[in-house]
């Protein structure tokens, strides 16, 4: 508080001598006669230059009145800096007996001060050493501090006298400030008043000003207008200032202003100033400005040598649209006209020039809520960011979607993929923002819905840097199962890539393609694990360039909108020039499992190794889902067990037994009824292998029978050849034993003839 001690011993010197020449001044004294005295002891005592072209005049006692007219204050030989119409003073005499001071006016009229800095830096109204360093200054000095301390007695400082101020106005005060090295200009006109001023007592302060801020040439200006109205209080002894119940309005305007004119309203409880420790406490502080109501308690410590601070922040409930029209911001697209019209904010934060740390930050923007604590460091910009919130719908704040004319997918060439020239409109991932990222992230958040795709909760601890975002782990709960992966977002080169290691447990993969895709063909529990990668800012560009390798097992599921027992039941009836009773099959294929591991190229998903296994179905298939092109084209094989196609085909029990090929080609958005038809030529293949198998059958049987026949007619004749031989033999041992006998006789009768 220098300058009120200063001020105070200017007023007590003044006042002094005042009270000395009041005697001889009453009888004799014309004051205007002194006019080239007080000019030369200003000249020769302060290096100030006076210009007192009116007249002076006073009143006497028991108030010493001073009233001077057309006056001008210069520094030395420099061109005036203050001048002013009249100044008026009237001082009680017998209080400055007791060294007190008793104002009961001091009125400024029509002042004006010229002010100005140079490209150095240099102020005309400061003194340069070698104007006031001069001995005879110093010896002044000198004599003015010894008559000082004889006045207090050895030993004792210098106390400030009592003041009493009735009535302090400034009146239609103006100010010319010129800055050569900002060069900017301002031109402000003001008024003050103040009332019941006494040191360590509050009192009213009013005061209205308007400023002018341009260039040197007066360009571009922005003009404001302000009334402060508070109850001041001065503490000399402390060296601090106290404001009370204040009160500040301001209007702005000005072409290089977001918007124009702009209203704004500051009030404070108290606001306390502590000079000697550069500390500012402020209490009930609120700000009214564009819709937007701020209340805050702030304390501030070091101001100027080492700040350090620590603040709490309302900001009530206002409308982020109605601000962002007023400001001249671009609103960007959204699909919903009722987003972003609600916010508020809750700040508990403290810092220094180094860092600053913000804990807890409460924010409601429309239904989300959000809790955060965050660190910043400052130098160098790096964060410690920890968020928690819940119901968050992103496709809200995003542009609505626009679906092709014709209704089909559009078609990504690789070399479009390559080059990668997004849609401004359409940009997915803010490529310099994240470049700009430097710190970690901890982020817990419920009920998300990002691209229609439901997430009901997600859990992620990232690090940025240069570029390089890494997300380990990233957790999310959806769809009735759990997803956990890694995931590294690169923005360092032209094209934004993108590398995750995927686990997926148990999710419905129904309801989450319907959502994400639009896309409904196939359901049950989902679990996956794998790696892919992509490139690109937009979703088609990230879909047309896919690369990786998943293991997908399905589980409980169905093949939605598609009956591969009715498919090859029409494949039947065809090859049969017949019809089927579309009344005995359901709209649906479920199963049991699907497995199939899947290879994905540029958005190219093939699935070599596909098996679909249930009670009555069995399905190997192989083909390729086109993501960039929403399409697929696909065959699978289908084998029916069972009695299934005997009730509703009526065939045999050998057709049973075959599996029929199934074609299913299209875009995801055809009826899922319509899009796998039987193979009928190769159904056609398959009855006519059915045919030659029977057939070659029938033959190989006919010719087991005949083979069979002819050797049970070769047993026979072998048989009969057999008993006639041994017919034979008996017949002629028979007839050989006869003849034998025959002629045993005859030799018999010989031998006798003999004898």
């Amino acid at each position: 508080m220098v300058w009120i001690k200063r001020l105070s011993l200017f007023v007590v010197g003044l006042l002094a001598i005042m009270a000395l020449l009041l005697a001889y001044v009453m009888l004799f004294v014309n004051p205007n006669d002194f006019k080239d005295e007080l000019k030369s002891v200003a000249l020769e005592k302060a290096n100030v230059s006076l210009r007192l072209d009116g007249d002076i005049s006073w009143s006497f006692f028991p108030w010493l009145g001073l009233e001077l007219e057309n006056i001008g204050v210069a520094l030395g030989d420099d061109p005036e800096i203050v001048q002013f119409d009249r100044a008026e003073f009237g001082v009680a005499i017998l209080p400055l007996l007791e060294r007190k001071i008793q104002v009961n006016k001091v009125n400024l009229v029509n002042l004006k001060a010229r002010l100005n800095k140079d490209a150095q830096g240099q102020g005309n109204w400061q003194l340069e050493s070698s104007t006031v360093a001069t001995s005879k200054d110093n010896s002044t000095a000198q004599t003015s501090a010894k008559a000082v301390t004889q006045a207090n007695g050895p030993g004792e400082s210098f106390k400030i006298p009592d003041i009493q101020l009735d009535e302090l106005r400034i009146e239609n005060a103006q100010v010319l400030y010129r800055d050569e090295q900002t060069k900017q200009l301002i031109n402000a006109v003001l008024n003050v008043q103040l009332n019941d001023v006494q040191w360590d007592k509050a009192w009213p302060m009013v005061m209205d000003i308007a400023v002018t801020q341009s260039d040197l040439q007066g360009q571009s200006p922005v003009k404001a207008k302000a009334t402060l109205n508070a109850n001041l209080t001065v503490f000399p002894e402390r060296e601090s200032l106290s404001l009370d119940s204040l009160v500040l309005s301001a209007d702005l305007e000005g072409d290089n202003l977001p918007t124009s004119p702009m209203s704004a309203k500051v009030s404070a409880v108290n606001v306390e100033l502590d000079l000697p420790q550069e500390n500012v406490l402020a209490e009930g502080v609120a700000l009214s400005v564009l819709g937007v109501n701020v209340d805050a308690k702030i304390q501030a410590y070091q101001v100027l040598s080492d700040p350090q601070f620590s603040a709490v922040l309302s900001v009530g409930e206002f409308n982020p649209r109605y601000l962002m029209t007023r400001l001249k911001l671009p609103l960007p697209e959204m699909s919903d006209d009722t987003a972003l019209t609600k916010a508020r904010a809750d700040i508990i934060f403290e810092g220094s020039s180094s860092s600053i740390t913000a804990q807890p930050i409460s924010i409601v923007l429309d239904d989300t809520k959000i809790e955060a604590n965050a660190v910043v460091a400052l130098s160098p910009l790096r964060w410690d960011v920890s968020v928690a919130g819940a119901n968050l719908n992103l496709d809200r704040y995003l542009p609505t979607p626009v679906e092709p004319a014709d209704g089909k997918g559009k078609e990504t060439s690789p070399e479009m993929v390559a080059k990668d020239i997004p849609a401004d409109d359409s940009d997915l991932i803010p490529v310099e923002l994240i470049r700009g990222l430097n710190g970690h992230v901890g982020l817990v958040f419920e009920n998300i819905t990002f691209k229609k795709l439901k997430i009901d909760k997600i859990e992620l601890d990232s690090t940025q840097a240069n570029g390089l975002v890494r997300v380990s782990p990233l957790k999310a709960s959806l769809y009735k199962g759990s997803v956990s992966s890694t995931m590294n977002l690169d923005v360092r080169g032209r094209v934004p890539s993108i590398d995750i290691v995927p686990s997926i447990e148990g999710v419905q993969i129904q309801p989450l393609l319907v959502d994400f895709m639009d896309m409904d063909k196939i359901a049950g529990a989902t679990y996956l694990n794998g790696e892919l990668s992509a490139k690109g800012n937009r979703i088609d560009s990230l879909m047309s360039s896919l690369q990786g390798d998943l293991l997908i097992d399905i589980k409980k599921g169905a093949l939605v909108g598609t009956n591969l027992t009715k498919t090859v039941c029409e494949g039947i009836a065809t090859i049969r020039k017949d019809k089927i009773d579309e009344q005995k099959f359901g709209p649906d294929t479920p199963f049991e499992t699907m497995r199939f591991p899947a290879r994905i190229v540029d958005g190219q998903v093939s699935t070599p190794g596909l098996k679909i296994s249930s009670a009555g179905v069995q399905v190997t298939g192989n083909g390729v889902v086109s993501l960039p092109n929403s399409s697929l084209d696909y065959q699978a094989n289908v084998a029916i067990a069972g009695s299934t196609l005997d009730q509703a085909c009526q065939v045999n029990e050998k057709v049973t037994q075959l599996a029929f090929p199934i074609v299913c080609k299209g875009q995801f958005s055809d009826d899922p009824a319509g899009l796998c038809r039987p193979d009928i030529k190769g159904f056609g293949q398959l009855f006519a292998d059915l045919a030659k198998a029977e057939l070659a059958e029938k033959a190989a049987e006919e010719k087991a029978r005949l083979k069979e026949k002819a050797e049970a007619e070769k047993e026979r004749l072998k048989n009969k050849v057999d008993d006639e031989k041994a017919r034979l033999k008996a017949e002629f041992e028979e007839k050989r034993q006869a003849e034998e006998e025959r002629a045993k006789e005859k030799l018999k009768e010989k031998l006798k003839s003999l004898f």
